[in-house]
């Protein structure tokens, strides 16, 4: 598709961000981010973009300047694509633009948080994007009410984007998998679908494989206990992992599951080490 992304301009163009988030997350009015606080977030050292199909906004993508432990880096508040165009690309233009603004005006860091369990997401984050995740927060937003995350708790991990950081790519680029140790043991049902079965942790297994649902929003249809069993298995490996020093480097497909690669490695300071 023929794409346009620019920082949005008018008020009416704002007002087009608020429909987006609708179409992409199910919102209702009140959970959405107005036009008002778009526009005084991009007058005031943040970005609102959006993504162009002609005239008609079909995604959008709004980040500000944060700070943690001295350092500034810009935070990513939320990027949403209108639900009849997902998965074509969109997403990943308006993050590599707002990628390319923080390094021209000086920035090495852009972060954003996402729910770990939503396989889609991290294949995004980690495969694509190559960020790295080293912080878990349980229930970070608490409840909310669209049709993503309603009937539990919002959990979320945080996505570090370092810039110009050839030591993780060069970490990404040397993973081996075959002596990786899998931190959730999984049973398949007769429908196809994987339910946690054991959670075994290792924090000295220099390799870790971390499964998580192939498509938790259909499972959470399904069975909402099957859901939160993901929930807290995933949450408690994911909290001992990083406690131990651990990140999630990447995130693959074996053998018909989806895992999270985590390893120990050397990074830059971790300023969000206790945040939430």
């Amino acid at each position: 598709m023929e794409l346009t992304i620019r920082a949005l301009s008018t008020p009416e163009e704002f007002a087009m961000a608020e429909d987006v988030q609708k179409s992409a997350w199910g919102m209702p009015d009140i959970m959405v981010t107005p036009k008002e606080i778009m526009i005084a977030m991009h007058h005031n050292g943040g970005l609102a973009l959006g993504a162009f199909e002609a005239k008609r906004l079909v995604g959008m993508a709004i980040m500000f300047v944060g700070k943690r432990s001295g350092k500034c880096f810009m935070y990513s508040h939320m990027t949403g694509v209108s639900n009849d165009v997902q998965s074509k690309g969109v997403g990943r233009r308006l993050k590599l633009a707002q990628r390319e603004y923080a390094s021209r005006n000086g920035y090495d860091l852009v972060a954003w948080t996402f729910d770990p369990i939503i396989s889609r997401n991290a294949h995004f984050n980690l495969s694509s994007l190559g960020v790295i995740a080293r912080n878990y927060f349980p229930n970070y937003y608490g409840p909310m009410n669209d049709s993503i995350n309603f009937g539990w708790e919002t959990d979320r991990i945080l996505a570090e984007w370092w810039i110009q950081d050839a030591e993780i790519r060069s970490a990404r680029a040397a993973l081996d998998l075959r002596d990786a140790h899998s931190a959730i043991r999984v049973a398949e049902s007769g429908r196809g679908a994987a339910f946690v079965d054991e959670v075994r942790v290792d924090t000295h297994a220099k390799t870790v494989l971390v499964r998580v649902p192939n498509d938790i929003v259909s499972l959470k249809r399904e069975s909402i206990q099957e859901a939160q069993k993901w929930r807290e298995s995933t949450r408690r490996v994911f909290l001992e992992y990083f406690s131990a020093g651990y990140s999630c480097l990447d995130f693959v497909e074996r053998e018909g599951g989806f895992y999270y690669v985590l390893q120990k490695l050397k990074l830059p300071e971790n300023i969000f080490f206790g945040a939430h």
